[in-house]
């Protein structure tokens, strides 16, 4: 035997009399010299070592005997502890084991140590008592140096297996009984709190070691670091005070803990005082690297200010950090999210140039700028070139492209993707038969859609709430009002929560269909399961009850809207001024309008053409003509619908000079008649016996493909079988 290991079990023996490991085999220790054991031990060693293991004598001690003078892991390691436990009783199990981590952490075999230590704590575990019950006295049979590595090691085990309120007690205990741990150890548990988000343990053990050691270092501090500054709750206040608290301490922080803290402003949206951190940090030599650029990279690319991006770029790059792939993916990502799809490849065509070689990530975002602008066959073209080139293509371009096609009707190329996709070993997800479902809805193909609702169904992939929206929006499409709502039921009861854009587009469906009222009740249906309308929602169903001309409805919504805090936009105003222009209301409506302008909304040319066809119908085209001016005055120009109201106006009143100049007005400024235009002015001109004049007209709308309707043939004294004849 070793003499460490001699050593090790005299003093066992004499600090705990009665309760060794001899004393508990019931043999007396002055019948056997050390050197008899080890003896004994050794003798036929081949056949004994099996022996030593497969004991079932009273005694575990000549197997601790023979590791202890062997450090013979393979032995030693056959020996689980809840075997030992079973054949010899706790206390004689416990003092053996302690044996064995004080003989091969002498040995400085300090991963055999934590194995023996785990599995203790796995025995532990499985019998369910106090891990420090048990662990307690087999820690106090160790000294100094050894007790705190036995701690240390117990601390990484519990932290490794997700155990941490028994990790933090053991850092507590040690805290008592043992010599200063090392700061690495408490690091590591400190790192498994912060990523089980135990905010509050965190804060605690970060406090123990700022007021009882061991001190922290920059990297306990760059832990607290993200904690404070990372995750979807943010802690900026917390977060800087790290900041003030490591140059209290003489601590230097280095470039992980800036870039963390820089992260969290960008995330937080304050990019501008983050990017001015940067520079101040750049102006006093502090240490930095690539990822405090990119951090300001990615927060200006949110922003959807790419071009601020450009600049920190160039920055970064004049202050020695070349900028990487993920620099550029992001540029290229935010300028495509832009639709400056050309700028995007031209920064591919540069990191080309600089000799870093664009992802699958670069290309994607090329891809979907391209999608977006609506060049899908320039996009599938793309596609084509880099599986040509060799790009692997992953599962999230083929999802683009197959998306994109969706989008803008192309379902046979999206099926083409689709079976292209399958052939290269990529699984459609619910984002995929999602893309297919809005793809066959757009194109009022219900009955394909709901074939492939079933498909992905069958195949085990359960829908989501965006995949029941499209559904519930087809069904709206089609006028199945019962159908969408039914599903509407059973979406709840498969577990599938609806979401405001769910209850967005039944609520445009109704009201579009002319139910208010359904829509009414589906609003409180929807507030009742804890959800609160946006603007998009209450000016939705002020819009229907404006339309049915049933104000009182609709400005009970207004009011609602107001009193839950819920801003008007310019869309709430313009349904209102256009239903009480509709109404006959034009004071009310004026002051709405006049309301509106207060408040620092723009008036949109909705707005402004309904109360123009409203002083037209009244026959005040000087008011009429007013409002005309005063809505190109404000940079809009008047559509179609714009100038057919004052041509109507002026047509009733026989005013045909001033109706038609402002015809030839409209059509200079690229504006085509419709239907109702040149009805107007045929009307007017039959009207004066001008008949003509009429006839051009007719003959003209005849050309451009406008058939006339009932009120144009009368005028003209026509039947409506002979123009279609």
């Amino acid at each position: 035997m070793s003499r460490n290991g001699l050593v090790f079990v005299e003093k066992i023996r004499s600090s705990r009399p009665g309760s060794s490991a001899l004393a508990l085999s019931g043999l007396h220790p002055q019948f056997f010299s050390s050197e008899q054991l080890l003896e004994s031990a050794a003798i036929g060693e081949s056949k004994k070592k099996n022996e030593f293991y497969n004991s079932r004598g009273r005694s575990i001690f000549p197997f601790v005997s023979f590791v202890a003078s062997t450090t013979n892991w393979e032995v030693a390691r056959k020996m689980s502890f809840s075997v030992a436990v079973n054949r010899f009783g706790l206390s004689q199990s416990l003092e053996s084991f302690a044996v064995l981590i004080h003989t091969f952490s002498s040995a400085g075999m300090h991963k055999e140590v934590k194995h023996l230590l785990r599995d203790i704590a796995e025995y532990n575990r499985s019998v369910g008592s106090n891990m420090l019950e048990l662990l307690s006295p087999l820690v106090s049979l160790l000294d100094g140096a050894m007790r705190s590595q036995a701690y240390e090691s117990l601390i990484y085990i519990f932290a490794e297996a997700s155990m941490l309120e028994d990790a933090l007690e053991t850092f507590l205990e040690s805290k008592q009984v043992a010599p200063q741990l090392s700061i690495r150890s408490c690091n590591f548990l400190l790192k498994c709190l912060v990523a089980r988000k135990m905010i509050e343990y965190a804060r605690s053990l970060f406090q123990a070691l700022k007021n009882s050691g061991p001190s922290p270092n920059v990297y306990t501090y760059s832990i607290m670091m993200g904690l404070y500054a990372t995750g979807d709750i943010l802690y900026l206040d917390e977060a800087r005070e790290i900041l003030f608290d490591m140059e209290k301490v003489g601590v230097r922080p280095n470039a992980v803990t800036y870039a963390t803290y820089i992260r969290g402003l960008c995330s937080a949206g304050y990019v501008e005082p983050a990017l001015g951190l940067l520079r101040d940090l750049q102006h006093k030599c502090r240490p930095l690297n690539a990822y405090c650029f990119n951090a300001v990279i990615h927060g200006f690319c949110q922003e959807g200010r790419p071009s601020e991006s450009l600049k920190v770029l160039d920055e970064m790059r004049g202050c020695g950090f070349p900028p990487d792939v993920h620099s550029y993916s992001m540029l290229i990502d935010g300028f495509c999210k832009q639709g400056d799809v050309s700028k995007g490849y031209d920064l591919i065509v540069e990191m080309v140039n600089r000799g870093t070689l664009p992802t699958m990530v670069s290309y994607s975002s090329l891809l979907y700028g391209l999608c977006r602008i609506g060049e899908v066959n320039v996009a599938l073209n793309l596609f084509r070139e880099l599986g040509h080139r060799g790009c692997r293509h992953d599962q999230i371009s083929y999802s683009i492209l197959l998306d994109g096609c969706c989008r803008h009707g192309d379902l046979d190329g999206a099926r083409a993707l689709w079976e292209d996709m399958i052939k290269n070993n990529f699984v459609p997800d619910v984002y995929n038969y999602t893309s297919l479902v809005h793809g066959f809805c757009r194109r009022g193909q219900l009955k394909e859609a709901l074939a492939q609702f079933q498909v992905m169904i069958k195949k085990g992939i359960m829908p989501n709430v965006v995949t029941c929206t499209a559904l519930v929006d087809g069904f709206f499409r089609e006028h199945y009002v019962d159908q969408a709502l039914m599903f509407l039921n059973e979406v709840r009861g498969v577990g599938i929560t609806p979401n405001l854009c769910m209850y967005g587009v039944v609520t445009n469906g109704l009201c579009k269909g002319r139910m208010p009222e359904k829509a009414w009740e589906v609003f409180g249906d929807m507030i009742k399961r804890g959800l609160l309308p946006d603007v998009v929602i209450y000016s939705t169903l002020i819009e229907g009850f404006a339309k049915m001309l049933d104000m009182e409805e609709a400005f009970k919504v207004y009011a609602k809207m107001s009193k839950q805090g819920v801003t008007p936009n310019i869309f709430t105003y313009t349904s209102l001024v256009n239903g009480l222009c509709n109404d006959g209301r034009m004071p009310e409506a004026l002051n709405l309008f006049e309301e509106m302008v207060r408040r620092g909304l723009t008036p949109d040319r909705i707005a402004f053409t309904s109360l123009i066809a409203n002083f037209c119908k009244c026959k005040n085209m000087n008011k009429a003509l007013e409002w005309f001016d005063k809505m190109t005055q404000s940079g809009l120009a008047p559509d179609v619908f714009t100038y057919t109201c004052l041509i109507c106006g002026y047509s009733k009143l026989l005013s045909m000079d001033i109706a038609v100049s402002l015809m030839d007005e409209m059509l200079r400024i690229g504006v085509r008649p419709n239907l109702v235009t040149y009805t107007a002015l045929i009307s007017g001109y039959c009207k004066i016996g001008e008949r003509e004049k009429a006839y051009e007209l007719y003959k003209i709308m005849l050309k451009q493909g406008i058939l006339p309707d009932m009120l144009a043939c009368r005028s003209l004294g026509l039947d409506c079988w002979e123009v279609k004849a």
